[in-house]
């Protein structure tokens, strides 16, 4: 854990520190160590990366801000594997997704960089263990098969598009923390979309319709609810996979729900 006198030399390499005002760390980021820096002018999160490093993720923060997807690095120490962005004033977002919002995402997804494709079997084969796995094996392997012969919607995706990575205020909605970001079938992040916001299914038929009005005419995007409700199932699993495995119950429980309503209406 860092102490403010670290927090502080840490802030010396981009920023003065006597213009320090404020600094506190935020517990809504369970992957990291995140620390909220205030001065006069603005401020600063400090990330302090647990796991990996996201070369990728923050190369194409860097381009999206440019674009007032998301907020920019400012400052990166890959040695100790801290980065600094700027901080985005704003609440997590809670209802609506926006007509502007799934525009920034279909920017996202063209953004001009091919990295090797999410495994997502492999992601899954992870967790082959848990109990979540074993109760829903044979939906998660027939769903396999099934996004396995469809048509591959490539994108730059997010890849973690739950609500805590959204920031919503005044001028609009950001997406934060592209740690996992690399390309996959932009399903992928319509279905966590689907399931972040709990879409119902007109508004499911929406997000699909409103996308394929945001991408380029020349795109081979489709809508197909049956290629979305896939990937809901696929996301599904990962996600309760890996809340259960840090023992966060209520983000667990909540999406159990979503889970056993969706195999009963879909893949009974």
């Amino acid at each position: 854990m860092i102490d403010y006198h670290e927090l502080v030399k840490i802030c010396s390499a981009f920023i003065e520190p006597t213009s320090i005002v404020s600094s506190e760390r935020l517990l809504n980021g369970f992957s990291n160590d995140n620390f909220l820096i205030r001065t006069k002018q603005q401020g600063y999160l400090l990330k302090c990366y647990k796991s990996h490093w996201p070369n990728i993720g923050l190369e194409a923060q860097r381009f999206l801000s440019d674009l007032n997807i998301c907020p920019a690095p400012i400052w990166l120490d890959k040695e100790n594997g801290r980065a600094v962005f700027n901080y985005i004033e704003g609440k997590s977002a809670q209802s609506d997704i926006t007509l502007s919002f799934i525009n920034k995402l279909a920017q996202v997804h063209k953004y001009n960089v091919f990295t090797t494709p999410m495994d997502i079997a492999k992601e899954l084969y992870f967790y082959q263990n848990t109990d979540v796995y074993t109760q829903y094996k044979s939906q998660i392997e027939h769903v396999l098969k099934a996004v396995a012969a469809m048509p591959f919607n490539e994108g730059f995706c997010h890849n973690d598009l739950v609500k805590d990575n959204i920031i919503v205020n005044a001028s609009g909605m950001y997406l934060i923390d592209f740690e996992y970001a690399q390309t996959n079938d932009v399903y992928f992040d319509l279905a966590a979309l689907a399931v972040s916001f709990d879409l119902n299914e007109q508004s499911k038929k929406e997000l699909l319709n409103n996308y394929r009005n945001s991408v380029d005419k020349k795109s081979s995007f489709s809508p197909s609810m049956a290629k979305l409700n896939c990937y809901k199932l696929l996301f599904l699993v990962l996600c309760i996979g890996w809340y259960e495995e840090r023992s966060i119950t209520n983000e667990s429980a909540m999406l159990r729900a979503q889970l056993t309503k969706l195999v009963n209406s879909t893949f009974v």
